[in-house]
Formats: C-alpha cells, sequence, structure tokens
C-alpha cells in the first residue's frame, strides 16, 4: 500500500477550493495525465460516482471513484471499480481567517495486478505531487 499525506494553506477560501476539486468534470482541463472524466450517477451536488481515465505514455486506466463530500469541509473519493485494489482520498478544507485555508490531502492506494503496481506505484506518487500543484494552479487561475 502506498500512502501521501500533505498540509499546507494557501490563499483561498475553503469554498474556493472545495469548488476545484469536487468539479471532477473539469479534471481534464488542469490536471497530468487526466485523460477524461464524467460522472455516471449523481446522489445529489456533493455525492456522485465518476469515471475517470487516466494516462501515462502508452498506459491508459479507466476506474470509477464514489465521491462523498460535506460542502466546502471535506471530500472523500474511493474507487468502486478498475485497476485499484484500493484507492482513497481524501481533503478536509479549514479555514484560516477570510482569505486563507489549510488544506490536508491523504491518499492510499494499491495496485491489483502487481505488474501495475511495480511500474505505475512510484509514477502514480510523482503524479500525486503534480496533482497538488496542478489544483493550486487551478485556483490562481480562477481566483487570483
Amino acid at each position: 500500500m502506498h500512502k501521501y499525506n500533505s498540509i499546507t494553506t494557501l490563499d483561498f477560501t475553503s469554498i474556493q477550493l472545495y469548488n476545484i476539486v469536487i468539479d471532477v468534470e473539469s479534471y481534464p482541463l488542469f490536471l497530468p495525465w487526466c485523460l477524461s472524466s464524467k460522472i455516471i450517477s449523481k446522489v445529489n451536488k456533493n455525492n456522485f460516482d465518476a469515471s475517470l481515465t487516466v494516462g501515462y505514455k502508452a498506459i491508459d486506466e479507466k476506474y470509477t471513484s464514489r465521491i462523498e463530500a460535506v460542502f466546502s469541509k471535506k471530500i472523500r473519493s474511493y474507487a468502486i471499480s478498475g485497476p485499484f485494489k484500493s484507492l482513497d482520498s481524501n481533503w478536509a478544507f479549514n479555514d484560516i481567517n477570510n482569505h486563507q485555508c489549510e488544506v490536508e490531502f491523504k491518499i492510499e492506494y494499491e495496485f491489483k495486478s502487481f505488474f501495475l503496481d511495480k511500474v505505475m506505484g512510484s509514477l502514480f506518487k510523482k503524479a500525486t505531487l503534480k496533482m497538488l500543484e496542478a489544483f493550486e494552479k487551478r485556483a490562481f487561475y480562477l481566483y487570483k
């Protein structure tokens, strides 16, 4: 099982950051290696299943995640089908003041296939770091 955890303070509100993370259908516009994303079933605006295709060089993988969220506070996403034995990511947003928010991001993942885990495991960690950077850049693009 691969794990990553990050806590950072950003000059945006929890609502602004939450809105970027929950907008799964916009991911291909700014997330590296996200080739497509689509909401496939919806309970409400904050709880839904989404299909995502990620790719790097000759490897493309499609998976479905269930997203469960509490508006402007937290977002949990976990894989319910695809190449992952487990994939669980959690975002938590805590406003520090009117223009700063502490963001905590945790992710744990393991591929079903030993081969994919060896090939993609380290790449996935690099992708996670780039992904966090991409979310921050998206916030600057939308709100600054």
